[in-house]
């Protein structure tokens, strides 16, 4: 029994559908899929692909990305599609709740986290980092108009949605945590290090800091409290693999045909990459 991660699929598009169906429908029956969000804003895009890997994985779990939340005009608001894609999620049969799997020596706990990103003046949990040389913001961010909260004024998303993991996140597992958000829960990931790809010297794109919506510290208190060996993201596009404080954190994301071509994504052979058992996160480490 082995545990892939994978995120940031954007089934929108058919270069990735087409990835997708290229996954081998035999070789990951016995294994186990972390889908870190942001499949789709649309849920019967979001149905098909989910019904997808449940073809070739034997577990998916999932946690919805912003992209989940966008709504358009007349539909609900973005809590009420949360509701409602844990809604389908449950009828497919993919998991949004921690789920122990293997036996003996071999179990391993997976928890998701439901989490969001703090912008800079919204609390201190934010990853926000300034730049030396601030440039204007030239990028439009789609959630500010494609994401509706039913209290705009003084909610707190990322507040919420951790907060909703306050049971799972005090359960004793008494086994072995991987654990996953589809937010960034640490500043010092958003960073390149040697050798990996950046496309400026600070690590962010040119146009636009990423750190303002990157995610929140208080996945990272919760990753803390669960103790996690592993802990899977996604959300920022880049491939990573970095080991803090005994703690695994890997990024895979599927990403945008031009971010593959332009090398700021690997275009690996397997879009799915192995994260449990730790032998094989380390081999990856080690090939990386």
């Amino acid at each position: 029994m082995r545990v892939y991660a994978l995120s940031d699929v954007h089934a929108d598009f058919r270069d990735n559908l087409l990835l997708i169906a290229a996954l081998s429908t035999q070789d990951y029956q016995a294994d186990a899929l972390i889908l870190a969000g942001d499949v789709s804003h649309d849920l019967g895009i979001l149905q098909r692909t989910l019904e997808s890997f449940l073809a070739r994985f034997r577990h998916v779990l999932f946690v919805p990305g912003n992209h989940e939340l966008w709504v358009r005009k007349g539909e609900q608001d973005s809590l009420q599609k949360f509701q409602a894609i844990l809604r389908l999620c449950a009828s497919l049969g993919v998991s949004t709740a921690p789920t122990c799997i293997g036996a003996g020596e071999e179990q391993v706990c997976i928890v998701p986290l439901f989490a969001w990103y703090t912008k800079p003046g919204e609390g201190g949990d934010t990853l926000f980092r300034a730049r030396p040389l601030e440039e204007p913001q030239a990028a439009v961010w789609a959630d500010d108009y494609l994401v509706r909260w039913p209290q705009p004024n003084g909610f707190k998303p990322a507040h919420f949605f951790t907060d909703l993991n306050e049971s799972r996140v005090s359960t004793d597992y008494a086994t072995r945590i991987i654990s996953f958000s589809h937010f960034v829960p640490r500043a010092d990931l958003i960073f390149a290090a040697v050798g990996e790809h950046s496309t400026s010297p600070t690590g962010y794109e040119k146009h636009f800091n990423f750190s303002t919506v990157a995610g929140s510290t208080r996945i990272e208190e919760q990753i803390r409290r669960l103790g996690s060996e592993v802990h899977v993201y996604g959300h920022q596009h880049r491939n990573r693999r970095r080991l803090y404080d005994g703690t695994w954190y890997v990024s895979n994301c599927l990403g945008y045909r031009e971010e593959r071509d332009g090398g700021r994504v690997r275009n690996p052979a397997s879009i799915v990459t192995p994260v449990w058992p730790l032998d094989h996160l380390r081999c990856a480490f080690a090939l990386s």
